[in-house]
């Protein structure tokens, strides 16, 4: 990020935070509240907080589930809000050969899985655009792994003695911070089967979820910076309902709250 855009919180425009579901925003709205208070306004059947946290002025809110929901969620965050910039925090499913549970992607391209025109136009085209690959932003997504390699580095040892009975794998190896391709789509992806379909088709992805892709689609129209940062609850298997719903409900906010809290005390408004 550029050091010359600094701004008072008072005159910059907001960041936009979004995660699908409570657990991964972790203690964002608690800190909002404690640190400036929050002023929440209903907009679309969502709830959208805006205050300050660690520093930086911020509309918070959930996407909720699924493609269509970010994208709309997106479209009000940059319409209503006039956010800055947006930055996705959540779970996914581990894709990638080295991805492992309990480390995090960053995502640098992100891809709808699930696009296919075919034959009108190539599979995972967005009609029109012409392109099936949407870039992230690059100061975002440098600023959020540098805060999740800072994250692992200060409190890794804590995580690994908290959660050592969930994710046993941090009792040898501490958790890895990934930078790549995240393909989205409206599947909750949750077989072998189907994780090697992707890899097939898609050898360079790193996670799989339901949402990422979509609001980078809509940032990419509106020419808004944006970056997403994954934890991986599960590796998308026959297990992953059972890994994902208690990493969601025991690991994720833990996970957000450190990344975020680290992220945020750096943020300044880009420079665009």
């Amino acid at each position: 990020m550029n050091s010359s855009t600094q701004a008072s919180s008072t005159a910059a425009r907001p960041l936009g935070v979004l995660a699908a579901l409570p657990q991964e925003l972790g203690d964002l709205i608690a800190v909002m509240q404690a640190e400036s208070g929050v002023v929440t306004r209903t907009f679309g059947r969502r709830d959208y907080h805006l205050g300050t946290v660690h520093g930086a002025p911020c509309v918070v809110t959930l996407a909720r589930v699924g493609k269509v929901a970010a994208a709309a969620t997106a479209s009000a965050l940059i319409h209503v809000f006039d956010v800055d910039a947006i930055v996705f925090t959540g779970v996914a499913g581990g894709v990638g050969e080295s991805v492992h549970v309990g480390d995090v992607v960053v995502g640098e391209t992100l891809l709808q899985h699930d696009m296919n025109a075919e034959p009108l136009f190539p599979r995972h085209e967005i009609p029109l655009l012409a392109r099936s690959r949407f870039d992230a932003d690059h100061a975002l997504a440098d600023a959020l792994a540098a805060a999740c390699e800072r994250f692992i580095a200060e409190e890794g040892l804590e995580l690994a003695a908290r959660f050592k009975a969930a994710l046993p794998r941090l009792a040898t190896e501490l958790p890895q911070v990934h930078r790549g391709l995240v393909i989205s789509g409206d599947q909750f992806v949750a077989s072998a089967a189907a994780v090697g379909a992707l890899r097939a088709l898609l050898p360079d992805a790193l996670a799989v979820e339901m949402e990422g892709a979509a609001i980078a689609q809509v940032c990419h129209e509106y020419d808004v910076p944006c970056a997403v940062v994954r934890t991986i609850s599960d590796t998308a298997d026959e297990h992953a309902s059972t890994s994902f719903s208690s990493f969601l409900t025991d690991i994720a906010g833990t996970y957000s709250t450190g990344i975020l809290k680290r992220f945020l005390a750096g943020y300044r408004p880009l420079a665009r």
